[in-house]
């Protein structure tokens, strides 16, 4: 399948010099809608580095990805072609593993998680090179944030032009497991106030530059499908800052999500996506069918509509559509979505297509927990 997309990439310098010019602001005329799509984490287990084919794990979903504006994943992994593949604890890809979630339609990518500085500097100065030539060979300009190749350079936001929509991305993470000292890795503890004020600061600072702001925060405990309290408060203080979308990751596991009226125009905090892809659930049986393992194999694909005037950027209601990780045909760890796996489009042994089905039932009841939010003082999420 393929799409045209009407997207330009556009440096960030280029963005603060027109900023004050008539031109930059979004002209009046007829609403635009944005269609957006977040998954979560990507991950590089070795059972995924074992794959003769890196383009099989997105076959299930790229048509979601390339038939819509922009599609957002978390690199969990540092890309280092001089040092061998790695997984736990110590995470390296090869490059072609990034290649294939570009060529499926992944165009805008955060890089700042707890596993980006595994390999040290060079592992950060490689990740770059890495996307810099995805980027010259990608056929839709696409973004990445959260590392920087020269620790003097400020950690500010990256910038896509869709549709004639001024879309400004920033990724932070709550720590890392190797420290940088602060030097290549944007990293605000949300449980730290004066590194939270420094970063509302900055998304103060850069949010009224674009149309649409996306905040991209790697953090909370793993394994727990219920945000904690203090970044929920996070989270909605990333919206009244500016950020039009806070989209969550770390928990491998999915959380909710909150629906957020801000001076009159809706925003949306998504708390965790779960993996999008990874090699947790390798020794899974299909009688494993609750627990924590069977909740790192799941997640869903959050469908964004937002509608741009000159008023500004509102999010609509948005579609989440679950999805898996199985075992292909090949012994290769790939993404479906769960309806195909439950109902046979995907073939499956008959255990199989049991477990995905009970499992399907369950992520439904728990996504039914969040409805559409009826007034500006209430949010979508279950408390």
């Amino acid at each position: 399948m393929s799409c045209m997309r009407q997207s330009i990439a556009v440096p960030v310098l280029f963005v603060l010099l027109a900023a004050n010019a008539p031109s930059a602001r979004l002209e009046a005329q007829s609403p635009r809608l944005l269609h957006l799509t977040f998954v979560g984490d990507i991950m590089g287990h070795d059972v995924n580095y074992q794959m003769k084919d890196f383009s099989d794990i997105y076959r299930g979903v790229k048509d979601a990805f390339l038939a819509d504006d922009l599609t957002f994943a978390n690199l969990e992994l540092p890309l280092d072609p001089s040092r061998p593949a790695s997984g736990y604890p110590s995470f390296n890809g090869p490059p072609a593993y990034l290649a294939a979630a570009v060529d499926a339609g992944v165009d805008l990518f955060s890089l700042a998680n707890n596993h980006a500085f595994d390999g040290g500097e060079e592992g950060i100065f490689q990740t770059i090179r890495a996307l810099e030539r995805a980027r010259l060979r990608s056929e839709r300009p696409f973004a990445y944030s959260g590392t920087r190749g020269n620790p003097h350079r400020p950690f500010g936001a990256e910038t896509l032009v869709v549709k004639g929509i001024r879309v400004g991305f920033m990724a932070v993470a709550q720590f890392l497991n190797e420290n940088d000292r602060g030097r290549y890795v944007h990293v605000a503890d949300y449980s730290n106030p004066a590194q939270v004020e420094e970063l509302l600061d900055l998304v103060r600072a850069a949010a009224p530059l674009y149309d649409l702001f996306i905040v991209s925060y790697h953090g909370d405990r793993e394994y727990i499908q219920e945000p904690s309290p203090l970044k929920r408060v996070f989270f909605r203080q990333l919206l009244e800052a500016g950020a039009t979308i806070v989209v969550g990751h770390h928990p491998h596991v999915v959380q909710g999500y909150d629906l957020v009226t801000v001076r009159g125009v809706q925003r949306l905090a998504l708390y965790s996506l779960g993996n999008c892809i990874s090699g947790m659930t390798w020794m899974l049986s299909p009688d494993q069918l609750k627990g924590m393992i069977a909740e790192t194999g799941e997640s869903y694909m959050a469908a964004v509509d937002v509608r741009c005037d000159p008023a500004g950027c509102a999010v609509q209601q948005p579609e989440l559509v679950p999805i898996g990780n199985y075992m292909n045909e090949g012994s290769q760890m790939v993404v479906a979505r769960m309806a195909d796996l439950a109902d046979g489009v995907v073939p499956l042994s008959p255990a199989w297509q049991a477990y995905w089905e009970q499992r399907l039932v369950l992520m439904r009841a728990f996504l039914s927990r969040f409805a559409p939010s009826t007034g500006s003082a209430q949010s979508s999420s279950a408390r």
